[in-house]
C-alpha cells in the first residue's frame, strides 16, 4: 500500500507547480526514464533497465534526432520558414519530422515502405506531412525504393535532405543527449548498453559517449534476421539481405551513421522472437513497446546469462506498442505469419 500512497502524493493537485509548465512541446524531448524489466530474466541475475523513448512527444526516440538536425540547420541558415524538408522513414522519423517541421513553419515530406504499420502512417499524416508509400521489397539502389526516392526528390527540388542514414548530426544528437542521460541516471554504474541499429545514429552516438566515460562498458548492437549489419560488423562482409517484418532496425545498406568501432557485440534476433518478447514484456512488466524493443529485450536476456550478477544492463525501447496494434499485438496477424500457433489466435 505504501507504493500506492506515494503515487497518490506524486500526482496530487498540491504537486502541480510551474516546474511542469512548458512553453513548447519541444521542451519535452529527452530526459526519458529508466524502468526495470524482468520479463525473460532470472530473478537473481543482473538488473536490466529499459530507457522508455516512447515517452518523447511523438512517441519515439526519433524526436531527439529530428529536433537536433532541424534546429541546427536553422541556426546555420540552411533552413527557413516555408522551406521543405524530406527523408525516408520506417515510420517514427516521419512523425518526429512532422512535429518539428510544424513548429518551425516548414513543410515535411517522407517516403516509407509498404510494411510500415498503418498506425504509423496515420500518425505521420496527422502532423500535415505528405507521405509517399514505396515497395517494401525495393532494394537500396532502386529509384522506386524509399531511400533513393527521398534522395532524388531532395536533389530535384532543392529541398533540405535530413538523410538520417548518413548525417553525422544524427550521431551527434545522441552523443549530446541519450548517452549522457544514461550515464547520469545510473550514476555511472551502467555496464552494458543495448540498442537496435537502424540508421546507426542512436547506437553510435550514445555508445561513443558511454565508452568515453568508461572504456570497459560493453555496447551491444541488435539486428533483425534479414539485415546486413550483423555480418558486416562481425566480419566486414557484405551479404544480400532479405525481407523482415521488424520495423525501425536493420538495413540492406551500410550507413554512414553507424560507427562500428564502438560495437563490442552484435546480437541477431528473429521477427518471431522479437514480436513474442514484446508481448511478454507488456504482460509481465506492463511496458507496451514496439517489436524492435522486443528484439532489444531478447538481446538483454542473452547478455544477462553470461554477465555477472552485479551488472547493470540498459536497453533502448525506441517506440510504443500502440503503433503496432495491427501487427505484433494482433493475434490474427501473428498467426497468419507463423509467429504464434492457432490456439493463441483467438
Amino acid at each position: 500500500m505504501a507504493t500506492i500512497f506515494n503515487m497518490a502524493a506524486i500526482f496530487s493537485m498540491e504537486s502541480k507547480n510551474k516546474d511542469v509548465m512548458y512553453e513548447s512541446i519541444l521542451d519535452l524531448i529527452g530526459n526519458t526514464p529508466l524502468v526495470r524489466i524482468k520479463g525473460g530474466l532470472e530473478e537473481t541475475g543482473p538488473k536490466a533497465y529499459a530507457k522508455l523513448e516512447f515517452l518523447n512527444p511523438t512517441g519515439s526516440i526519433k524526436d531527439r534526432m529530428a529536433y537536433y538536425i532541424i534546429s541546427k540547420a536553422i541556426k546555420e541558415g540552411k533552413l527557413a520558414p516555408g522551406d521543405t524538408v524530406i527523408d525516408n522513414t520506417s515510420g517514427n522519423t516521419g512523425s518526429s519530422l512532422g512535429m518539428v517541421a510544424a513548429l518551425f513553419g516548414l513543410k515535411a515530406i517522407v517516403t516509407t515502405p509498404e510494411k510500415t504499420s498503418q498506425e504509423k502512417i496515420d500518425l505521420i499524416k496527422s502532423y500535415g506531412v505528405e507521405v509517399i508509400i514505396t515497395p517494401t521489397e525495393a532494394v537500396h539502389e532502386d529509384p522506386e525504393g524509399c531511400y533513393m526516392m527521398a534522395r532524388s526528390l531532395a536533389k530535384e527540388n532543392s529541398w533540405f535532405d535530413l538523410d538520417q542514414y548518413n548525417s553525422p548530426d544524427n550521431i551527434e544528437s545522441h552523443y549530446a543527449s541519450t548517452g549522457p542521460e544514461i550515464w547520469n541516471q545510473t550514476d555511472g554504474t551502467v555496464t552494458h548498453f543495448v540498442a537496435g541499429i537502424g540508421t546507426g545514429g542512436t547506437f553510435s552516438g550514445a555508445a561513443r559517449y558511454l565508452k568515453e566515460m568508461n572504456p570497459d562498458l560493453k555496447c551491444v548492437a541488435v539486428d533483425p534476421e534479414g539485415s546486413i549489419f550483423a555480418d558486416y560488423i562481425k566480419d566486414k562482409k557484405l551479404i544480400e539481405g532479405h525481407t523482415y517484418m521488424t520495423e525501425g532496425i536493420g538495413s540492406d545498406v551500410i550507413t554512414k551513421a553507424l560507427d562500428t568501432t564502438v560495437v563490442d557485440q552484435v546480437v541477431t534476433v528473429s521477427d518471431k522472437d522479437a514480436f513474442n518478447r514484446a508481448r511478454l514484456i507488456t504482460r509481465i512488466d506492463g511496458i507496451c513497446a514496439g517489436g524492435s524493443s522486443g528484439a532489444v529485450a531478447c538481446a538483454i536476456e542473452r547478455i544477462a546469462k553470461s554477465a555477472s550478477n552485479d551488472s547493470m544492463i540498459v536497453g533502448i525501447f525506441a517506440d510504443a506498442g500502440i503503433r503496432y496494434m495491427s501487427k505484433c499485438y494482433n493475434d490474427t496477424w501473428m498467426h497468419k505469419h507463423g509467429y504464434i500457433p492457432q490456439a493463441e489466435a483467438k
